[in-house]
């Protein structure tokens, strides 16, 4: 059928270009292990090759290290993900690496920051959601353009990442598409990620069942998961004096949208372990910000979220927030959490610090977690606008008119700064300071 065709097509297209040169390394991209001496290097073949290589060295064009991986494929057609760890590097350092394989091809030299330890001094994070290959052409110039400027040290997307279900027919070609916007973002800034609905499965019928239960998403990226089980759905790591948890919250726990059954494993185990375990006074004590990047939040005013200041859920949005309120608050209220960053609503909402509907502070000492929708990066649904009225006590900012990303800054052990942007015309519209001492 019309699959094969495509299939023949897209061989076609490969050996073409190939004729012209271009390169078959496609797609690079980083990630974290939260460990300072390492890298992980990711990439895309359309080919399988002979091996998965990465050369790098801390002067460029002088790449005298070399270290070797593995690819996986989900599907025959769909292409080969490398996966190469780095390890042996030097904490907050620049190292320049090249990857693919003699036999198919390198990439262009690009270069990366190492973690730094603690006492580095302040970093920045790039975070946005819910971004895709349409509307967000505004955001992905702008994130690109501070990328380019040194204007952040990584990035965290909360989820709903390139849309290709939404893209019912061309499912891989806006997985790469999204790829190759990003590449340079990708190629030089660990681009940490979570699983958000849109990353469930192609509508497509013909790939439905090779795609389902977040195949993809756990082929195309390797995030540092201590659970093998868990593959990329949760983990945690640490940098500078940041705890990072990145939590599901698509699987894994009772009433999940897309099964608690132990597909990935006990999300909710693993997390209170780990935040009893970061939360410890020694562990605090080196890094005493715990940040939470998950995609659906427990706390947004829009319609579909919240009735009258309460969260609730609701079949047509999807939302599951008093699922996720009733699962996860008091683990965030008793291990203080200091933010939880969201996507999933297609706006973006700044909120107090709240606790069981309640708003508990400012942000100077805040007495409880609070949560910062940042669902607005571009996406092919639209923008969300609708909010419930009047406006929660625990909501302090909401804007629905435009996309938009967001810069956090981590001063130092006492203070961090959050600052949102508008992305047609890069206006700062909101900013926060948040104190602890």
């Amino acid at each position: 059928g019309g699959g094969r065709q495509m299939d023949r097509l897209a061989g076609f297209l490969f050996l073409l270009s190939f004729a012209f040169g271009q390169q078959s390394v496609q797609y690079v991209h980083l990630a974290f292990t939260g460990n300072v001496t390492e890298m992980v290097v990711g990439w895309y073949t359309q080919a399988a090759t002979n091996e998965s290589v990465v050369q790098f060295g801390s002067q460029s064009n002088q790449l005298d290290q070399s270290a070797y991986g593995a690819a996986n494929s989900w599907r025959e057609g769909y292409g080969y993900n490398h996966f190469v760890l780095l390890t042996g590097l030097k904490p907050n350092t620049e190292y320049y690496y090249v990857c693919g394989d003699p036999s198919g091809g390198w990439s262009n030299q690009t270069s990366f920051m190492t973690q730094p330890l603690k006492e580095a001094g302040p970093f920045t994070i790039g975070i946005w959601g819910d971004m895709g290959i349409t509307n967000s052409e505004n955001t992905m110039a702008r994130v690109i353009e501070r990328g380019q400027k040194g204007e952040f040290d990584w990035i965290f997307h909360v989820g709903d990442i390139s849309y290709a279900d939404d893209h019912v027919f061309s499912f891989q070609s806006t997985w790469n598409s999204f790829f190759q916007s990003m590449q340079p973002l990708m190629t030089r800034y660990p681009y940490m990620v979570v699983p958000g609905n849109h990353e469930w499965a192609s509508r497509d019928p013909f790939l439905y069942f090779a795609t389902r239960n977040f195949v993809v998403y756990n082929h195309r990226f390797m995030m540092p998961s201590a659970n093998p089980q868990a593959q990329s759905m949760y983990y945690s790591f640490d940098y500078a004096n940041v705890h990072i948890i990145s939590m599901s919250t698509e699987t894994s726990y009772p009433n999940a949208p897309y099964g608690s059954a132990g597909d990935f494993g006990d999300e909710l185990a693993w997390l209170e372990a780990d935040l009893q375990e970061a939360n410890l006074p020694e562990n605090r004590k080196i890094r005493p910000w715990i940040i939470v990047m998950g995609h659906r939040p427990i706390y947004s005013s829009a319609v579909g979220y919240s009735k009258n200041g309460v969260p609730i859920n609701s079949i047509l949005h999807p939302s599951n927030s008093l699922t996720l309120q009733e699962t996860f608050e008091d683990l965030f209220y008793k291990y203080h959490v200091d933010i939880a960053f969201n996507g999933h609503v297609h706006s973006y909402e700044r909120n107090y610090p709240t606790y069981k509907n309640k708003r508990t502070s400012g942000y100077e000492n805040p007495k409880s977690t609070f949560n910062i929708v940042i669902g607005n990066g571009g996406n092919i649904e639209g923008k969300e606008q609708d909010w419930t009225t009047p406006q929660p006590e625990w909501s302090g900012f909401r804007f629905g008119s435009d996309y938009g990303y967001g810069l956090l800054t981590i001063s130092n052990d006492t203070h961090l700064e959050w600052s949102f942007y508008s992305a047609s015309d890069n206006v700062l519209r909101d900013q926060v300071n948040v104190v602890k001492n």
